[in-house]
C-alpha cells in the first residue's frame, strides 16, 4: 500500500490511538512471574567460577608427575614454552581468561 491509500492511511491513525483498557494491562504485567535472569541471577557467575575452579584444580592433580606451577611459569620466563609444567600453566590461565570473559560479557 502507498502513503496516499486512504486505507492505508486509516489504519495507521486507528493503530497510533491509545486505548483506554482501565488497568487491565497494569495488572497483567504484575501477576506475571519474574524473569528467569531475575531469579538467579547468581547461577551463571557461580557455574563459571566453579567450573574454572574444577578445571584448574583437575589440570594441576593430573599434571605430569615431578612438575610444579611455580616451575612452569619459570620455564615460561626462560622461553621453555613446551615443557609439561609451562603448558599446566598456560592451561590454568587460558580457563581464568575464558571465565574473565565470560563474567565480563555477562549482561544483566
Amino acid at each position: 500500500m502507498s502513503e496516499h491509500d486512504p486505507l492505508d492511511r486509516l489504519l495507521r491513525e486507528d493503530a497510533a490511538r491509545k486505548l483506554d483498557d482501565e488497568g487491565f494491562t497494569a495488572r497483567v504485567m504484575a501477576s506475571l512471574p519474574l524473569p528467569r535472569t531475575a531469579r538467579t541471577g547468581w547461577f551463571k557467575p557461580a557455574l563459571v567460577l566453579g567450573s574454572t575452579l574444577l578445571g584448574s584444580v583437575l589440570a594441576m592433580v593430573f599434571a605430569p608427575a615431578g612438575t610444579s606451577l611455580a616451575q612452569g611459569f619459570i620455564d615460561l620466563t626462560r622461553s621453555h614454552a613446551l615443557t609439561s609444567s609451562a603448558l599446566t600453566g598456560i592451561a590454568i590461565c587460558a580457563g581464568l581468561w575464558i571465565s574473565a570473559i565470560v563474567l565480563a560479557a555477562e549482561i544483566d
